[in-house]
């Protein structure tokens, strides 16, 4: 009988060791990143992505980028991003690097939307969110650009300043010193040691290389939605 009971002991904590592991490690698992949230919608010179912190590839038209995928450009180099729920642009210029994240969320109205957010590592980019859309942010070392409907080109400096040119809207821009409200014509500036401020732009702060336009037309993809099913989405841009 001591036997049989020391026996039914040891499987018994056994189970609970395994249960308290396989609880641990569902705890400790990181979250799925959502697929899907934009496209690459043109390149020039190399642009490459990394969708899975494993090797560098060249992007090309139609690529699909989930959450967290990373983004760098070249010399002479331009990436082109569409978001596929609001149809919202974003241009990377030159020798820059930033990464996508994004998050579906359901809207009060019910919808489904992204909540965007670009972490800026080096470079410049030019963003054109589409009014009455998802929360979009801009993250740098130096502060956050919390943007709803506007368009802006952001640029982050080897000193580590943060320039927020706004041309329609209005962009916040914060840091732990503060914030500060840079309307359409305004340009906004801040940095780790520095409360944001903002002040009327000047023509030689005024930047013209996103003015290049995509045009109009569609883009087609397939993907998975939530509950594993294949879609297609046509995403026609303008």
């Amino acid at each position: 009988m001591r036997k049989w009971l020391l026996l039914f002991c040891w499987l018994a904590g056994s189970g609970l060791i395994f249960a308290a592991n396989k609880n641990h490690d569902a705890a400790s698992s990181p979250p799925t990143p959502d697929k899907d949230i934009a496209l690459v919608l043109k390149t020039a010179g190399q642009v490459q992505i990394n969708s899975s912190n494993g090797a560098w590839q060249n992007a090309a038209r139609g690529a699909r980028l989930h959450a967290g995928a990373q983004v760098r450009t070249g010399e002479q180099a331009l990436a082109a991003i569409v978001f596929t729920d609001d149809k919202s642009l974003l241009k990377v210029r030159s020798n820059s690097k930033v990464v996508i994240n994004g998050k579906r969320e359901t809207a009060t109205s019910g919808s489904q939307r992204i909540a965007k957010t670009i972490v800026m590592e080096l470079g410049e980019l030019w963003a054109k969110v589409t009014k009455g859309s998802a929360p979009f942010r801009v993250e740098t070392p130096s502060g956050v650009a919390a943007v709803k409907g506007t368009i802006f080109y952001t640029a982050l400096t080897a000193d580590g300043k943060m320039f927020i040119i706004c041309l329609d809207g209005v962009v916040e821009l914060i840091n732990s010193l503060g914030s500060v409200l840079v309307n359409a014509g305004q340009t906004g500036v801040c940095a780790p040691n520095m409360m944001p401020e903002s002040h009327s732009s000047t023509p030689d702060e005024m930047p013209n290389w996103a003015n290049d336009s995509e045009g109009n037309g569609d883009l087609e993809i397939e993907f998975q939605d939530q509950n594993g099913q294949k879609k297609k989405l046509k995403i026609r841009y303008q």
